[in-house]
Order: structure tokens, then sequence, then C-alpha cells
């Protein structure tokens, strides 16, 4: 028998580390591939920090690469004959856990993102330096490995790339070093652009090289204006937002894949507007528009209640609440206004004083800055006019119970709550004809609830989950 057990315990190890070995290989293979135009730069600045956002779900282990360095005209690559390594530095950044698409993430600035890290290969070394003419940061991946290896710059697999020094894309990426391609006088740390991110080659919708700059000029800071310009449709469907995104930052709405950084602010020195700008973006979490987490309603004594809740909200204008008898025919009742950018949760609530006696639909219109505009699921909630028993709701409930009185019910009424066995749990005195009472801190079960005044006497039972 002993043997037996010692057996078993080693095969079970055995098996345990088979188990282990078979998902590692499965999460290698989980990371996410990306395309051109997945990630996009948002920002970058001399102080040696920069903004991005993707655009696809990030599976955790996948790793991006982000670099100074430019790229030769004659070979798309970071090297060339001349110029075996580049010392302007990289950082690497490894999801830690699935990332959604539209989040906004920054290195460097005083809250650095703990998911980037330092790189350093045999072509790229030394760390990001943004200081000198603006620069750029070019995105890419290793072709082969989407969880990142020892050597990504030797094989890249190119995803976007923003230029604010020589925007015309056409500088050399020499540092003041000989021997210089003479076709690239001596301008600095400039770069070209890799072929596979060229206009031609941008997928439809958007663009996957963006130069802030022009000619030979440069900005040392360059950001993505996000005030009012992302022209959302708010469309149902996530990739049409995400479409939509991906035009507002590189090019002109409704225009071809142009990026002429019409949407973007670049300047030469600090100032406010530039502030205003980065605050706005790494304010907003993430750049998809507003985020409904809940709408909901419920009945009350002569009423109905609405509620509803945003997790975030970009450029928010107004709700307008609609109604409808029929769940066809919906008519305005109401605006309530937006809180514009922001990623705080918000709550927000609306009574309806005339319910319909029987079901009423409701749905919210949510309209941008820009008048692009989207609807909520439509909610129903009935209501009983006239009612001469109480009105318990939600029923079952996880944690508060909305009591509503009948409507003809008058004079102070004494609530008192027993359980399945008759132990009274609660009592307590009301003058109104509705309210709400907490049920988180009683067990799961079946409850009855009395309500009297001085002329009736009405029980009525609920059950909390």
């Amino acid at each position: 028998m002993k043997t037996f057990k010692t057996t078993t315990h080693f095969i079970r190890k055995l098996s345990f580390i088979f188990l282990l070995a078979f998902s590692f290989t499965l999460t290698s293979y989980a990371q996410t591939t990306l395309v051109p135009g997945d990630i996009m730069v948002l920002q970058i600045d001399k102080d040696d920090k920069f903004i991005f956002v993707t655009f696809v779900e990030l599976e955790m282990g996948t790793t991006i690469y982000f670099t100074d360095c430019g790229v030769f005209p004659t070979t798309g690559l970071f090297t060339s004959t001349d110029y075996p390594a580049c010392t302007e530095g990289a950082t690497k950044f490894v999801a830690a856990a699935v990332i959604e698409a539209g989040s906004i993430f920054q290195y460097g600035g005083s809250t650095p993102e703990l998911q980037f890290s330092s790189h350093t290969d045999n072509i790229i070394t030394g760390s990001i330096d943004l200081s000198f003419r603006g620069d750029q940061v070019i995105v890419f991946q290793d072709a082969t490995s989407p969880g990142g290896s020892t050597q990504p710059s030797a094989n890249p697999s190119f995803i976007f790339i923003v230029s604010s020094g020589a925007g015309n894309f056409t500088s050399h990426p020499l540092p003041f070093v000989s021997p210089e391609d003479p076709a690239f006088p001596n301008d600095g740390s400039g770069t070209s652009v890799p072929l596979v991110l060229t206009e031609a080659n941008s997928p439809a919708g958007s663009a996957t090289a963006l130069a802030v700059g022009s000619g030979g000029g440069d900005f040392d800071y360059a950001i993505f204006d996000g005030t009012g310009l992302v022209p959302f449709t708010s469309d149902p469907d996530p990739a049409v937002n995400i479409t939509n995104a991906k035009i507002a930052i590189v090019e002109t709405a409704n225009t071809v894949n142009v990026s002429d950084g019409v949407n973007w602010y670049g300047i030469t020195t600090l100032d406010q507007a530039y502030q205003d700008y980065e605050t706005l973006l790494l304010g907003a979490v993430n750049i998809l528009p507003v985020e409904l987490t809940s709408f909901n309603g419920r009945p009350k004594v002569k009423s109905i209640d609405l509620q509803w809740v945003t997790a975030s909200e970009l450029n928010n204008d107004y709700f307008t609440v609609q109604k409808s008898t029929n769940g066809i025919d919906f008519e305005k009742l109401t605006n309530i206004a937006g809180r514009g950018t922001t990623n705080l949760e918000t709550h927000y609530n609306w009574v309806d004083q005339s319910p319909t006696n029987g079901l009423n639909y409701y749905r919210l219109l949510q309209v941008d800055l820009n008048e692009d505009k989207s609807y909520s699921d439509i909610i129903v909630i009935e209501f009983k006019a006239d009612r001469d028993e109480i009105q318990l709701y939600p029923n079952p409930t996880v944690r508060e119970l909305n009591i509503n009185l009948p409507e003809n019910w008058v004079d102070e009424t004494s609530i008192v709550i027993y359980d399945f066995y008759g132990k009274v749990i609660s009592s307590f005195t009301i003058t109104s004809g509705s309210l709400t009472f907490p049920v988180d801190n009683i067990p799961a079960g079946i409850y009855r609830l009395s309500a009297t005044n001085k002329n009736k006497i009405l029980n009525t039972s609920f059950v909390k989950k």
C-alpha cells in the first residue's frame, strides 16, 4: 500500500508537470499578432514621454516595442552597411492581462506605466531620448514572436510611425556620423518610412505613418487634439467606432488615407494647450465613446424612477429619455446633460411622473458633441394604477427591496419583516408611500412583509437570493 501511494504521488506530479507544460504551450500561442494600424501613438514630447492607444484587444503576454531609432530608405530597416547599430533606445510593453480595444497607456511621466521595461539588443542600444528635434516613435513587434524575443529589431514587424522631426520622412537616421549618404544631408536623427507603413499599404480607413512636422521643420511636442474631433458614429458595432477613431487621429474625416496631421497639435515649446490635450488623453483611459454600464427603472406609487450609469464618456453632449407604449413608436420625454469627457463613473436618474398603466417602454438616445447618435437597449417597466396590494421590486432581490404601498394608502404605516419561522427581522415606521429597504445584510431565504395603518393590514412576501 505504501508503494502504491508513492507511485500514485509520482504519477500525479508527472501529470501536473505535463499539464503545466501543455498550459504554457497554449499560453505561448495566445498572444496577439498585430498588423499595421492596430497601435497608434497619440503623443510624443522631448521629456521622453509618449502615449499610445490599442485598437485591438491584446492578449496577456503580447509584447510591443517602441523606439526612437529611425529606418533607412534603402533597407526599410533600423540598420545599413555603414550603421550597424542605433543608440537611441527602445522600450518594451508587455500586456500583464487582457487589454480591451481602445485602451490608452503612457510611457514616462510622473506615473510611468508598469507594463513598460527597457529594451536593448544587438541593433538597438541606449535609452529613448526624444529631446533632440522632436524625433519619432516607431512601433513594432518581433515578426516571428508576438510574445517578444531577444533580438526583435533584427526581424521587425512594423505597426505605426509618428514623426515630429523633419516631418516629410526624408531625413536620414544617421546622427552626425560619417560616411553619410549623399542623398541625405546631415540633418540629424530623422527617419524614412518602413515600406509596409507607406500610404499605399495603409489599411482601409486609416493611415499608419503620421508626420506632424513639415519639410525640414519639427516640433518638440506633438499631440492628438482630442477635443471634439473624433467623428464617432457610436455604432452598435465596435469595429465601426474603432475605424472612425483611426480616421480622426491620422487624417481629415471623410478623405483618403492621407496622414497630414490636421487633427494634431505641434509646438516647439510647452504651453498650456499641450498640457490640456495630454491631460485629456490620459483622462480618457479608453478612446471608445460613452460606455453605458447599466440602464434600469423601478415603479413607485405614482411614478417610475429611471436610472443609468456610465463607466466613461467621450464628447458626451446629452441623453434624451424616450418612451413608448408599444415598444415601437417612441417619443421624447426630456434631455439630460452629459459629462462631456470623463473616465469617472457617472450616475444619472430621471422620474417619469406620468407612467402608463401597464407596460412602459424606455430607451436612451445618446448624442455626442459632434451630433453623432446612438441608442441604448429598451427596458420594460410594468406600472399598476389603483393598486390595492403592496408592490415589491425587484423580487427576488439581492441588495435592496423597493416597497410601494397602494396609491390610496394613507396615514402613518408600520412595516414589519419576518423570516420563514416568524422571527422579526426588522420593523420601522414610514409616512410616505414608498421606500427602499437594504437586504444585503440578511440571509438568503423567504420573508414576509406586513404593512399596518389605522384601518388596514396588508401582507406579502419576497425572496432574498
